[in-house]
């Protein structure tokens, strides 16, 4: 099951400057986005990269998203100072060599600029991503922008509080044989109902997941939903060290289907450093890497129109 997105089609540079936020997750600040198009012009794929990164690792990290994921065209966007407009296109210009650039987009102080058009308007245009109706269809599907990436990189971090919590109950014996089936039937149930798992319960399935069979059912029991997104969110927070990777891992896998790259990126880095050589967690790095999509690793999986996101340096 999933859940319903909204409608991306590209439509004017206001709806495109209004999507952003909610494409991230965050309103982009001192960074460049690239926007990838198809062919009849629906978002593809989004990037983002520091406003500081050099010209030349944009264009490589931006023409090999480009070759994993073709795309129609590509629209660039930088956030910053007025006077950053000269290094949004430059990198333009190097990506133009390997993919048709039709839009580059400064934003800055509450308007935009157009670097490649010849409107001639020097004081840019007044605009608010907030008042756009793109805004508003995002909203309504639930989706969120928050003020910064640091706010949703934080969605992932450790709670040291709820750590100790767990650690204290993982550390006692367990009462006995814990069904895998019912064990995680419980939680997603809990989970579902907008609750969140008592410590008990949150540490039961963390010992549980550390068994790939279980691992596979939460896996692929695991769709795009907020509730799941929660769930897993959650147990990254809570879980103490050697019980990360596994409620991580999820966290990413369900993040990347709903787009939220960044989140994604995030949450594998939480299990990799808890366990390096985790086989999902370095599966699902290498995808976020590249621009991939879900349907592209898994083609069982129903296509849904979701947009793949990439680039965004850890």
């Amino acid at each position: 099951m999933s859940e319903k997105k909204w409608d991306v089609a590209v439509r004017s540079r206001a709806e495109v400057l209004g999507l952003v936020p909610y494409l991230l997750g965050y309103h982009p600040k001192e960074s460049v986005v690239a926007i990838f198009l198809d062919a009849v012009q629906d978002v593809a794929c989004v990037s983002r990269l520091d406003l500081t990164a050099p010209a030349a690792v944009a264009v490589h990290e931006w023409s090999r998203v480009s070759a994993q994921q073709p795309a129609g065209a590509v629209l660039l966007i930088g956030y910053g100072p007025r006077d950053a407009g000269a290094q949004v296109t430059v990198v333009a210009d190097g990506l133009a060599a390997h993919a048709p650039v039709v839009e580059v987009l400064l934003v800055t102080e509450g308007r935009f600029f157009c670097l490649r058009c010849p409107c001639g308007d020097a004081s840019g245009v007044v605009f608010d991503p907030a008042a756009t109706a793109v805004a508003a269809r995002a909203t309504l599907a639930g989706r969120v922008a928050l003020g910064s990436r640091d706010q949703l990189i934080a969605l992932t971090a450790a709670d040291p509080l709820e750590q100790i919590r767990l650690s204290a109950v993982l550390a006692q014996p367990s009462a006995g044989a814990d069904e895998p089936g019912p064990v995680l039937a419980y939680g997603l149930e809990v989970a579902a109902d907008g609750q969140r798992l008592p410590d008990e319960q949150a540490a039961q399935l963390l010992r549980l997941l550390r068994h790939r069979t279980v691992r596979d059912l939460a896996w692929e029991a695991t769709g795009d939903l907020m509730w799941q997104r929660d769930l897993w969110l959650d147990l990254t927070r809570r879980a103490p060290a050697g019980h990360i990777a596994a409620p991580a891992s999820l966290a990413a896998w369900c993040a990347w289907q709903r787009g939220e790259h960044t989140l994604a990126s995030a949450a594998v880095d939480r299990a990799l450093a808890d366990d390096p050589g985790y086989l999902i967690a370095q599966l699902l790095d290498h995808a976020l890497r590249h621009g991939l999509r879900p349907q592209q690793l898994f083609p069982h999986l129903a296509p849904d129109g979701g947009v793949a996101t990439a680039g965004d340096p850890r």
